[in-house]
């Protein structure tokens, strides 16, 4: 079984010296083990790319995610492995300017192919380019090109936890889990039983 995850860092990410690492890993690691599969994982590029790859057969699966109707199309979304807390992040001297709706002359941008972006465009805002990175992302705050980001909660902690330059507004907290693609599931039918039987096990454990 095979895993083409995006580079998400804290939850999926490659360190300095070629080693995957993050917390949603760790956490995925020790439920696909206890669910006794051989499996591997590649860490790379981005959500769009590991939907991509699990819709050519290239992968079989990909985390950490929220669900959206694209990815279901494709595979199927696993009970929740952990809470993904969706924050506003803008400028603390610019806090009293702040819309969580769409408004005239309002920009506002994510981190590429993600679910608050595509969020985003949904909810009608004006758009700036998708950033590849958090630092790109916040740094596109500190230059005023946009007026607030929408970004994962520990993504933008990883890089910006308690700086006094930023404010983190909660947006909404939606659920992280595991999506499994149709085509494996087809050829493993008990096998979403079996994964989601370890995510409840793993909750109990903490």
């Amino acid at each position: 079984m095979h895993f083409f995850c995006p580079d998400f860092p804290p939850y999926t990410t490659v360190d300095s010296s070629g080693s995957h690492t993050g917390i949603g890993l760790d956490k995925m690691k020790s439920i696909l083990d206890s669910v006794g599969v051989d499996y591997t994982i590649e860490i790379n590029s981005n959500h769009g790319r590991a939907l991509a790859e699990l819709k050519t057969g290239r992968s079989d699966g990909f985390f950490m995610a929220s669900q959206n109707d694209e990815r279901d199309k494709y595979a199927v979304f696993s009970e929740s492995v952990m809470t993904n807390r969706w924050v506003w992040i803008v400028l603390t001297s610019h806090q009293g300017e702040f819309s969580s709706h769409p408004k005239t002359g309002y920009t506002v941008a994510s981190l590429l192919n993600t679910n608050t972006n595509r969020w985003l465009t949904k909810m009608g805002f004006n758009l700036a380019h998708p950033a590849e990175s958090i630092t790109s992302l916040i740094g596109m705050l500190d230059k005023q090109e946009v007026n607030a980001v929408l970004v994962a909660e520990e993504v933008y902690n990883h890089r910006f936890k308690n700086n006094p330059r930023y404010k983190v507004i909660l947006q909404e907290e939606k659920e992280f889990g595991v999506y499994i693609s149709k085509s494996f599931l087809n050829r493993h039918p008990q096998f979403m039983e079996k994964l989601n039987k370890a995510i409840r096990a793993s909750q109990t454990k903490r």
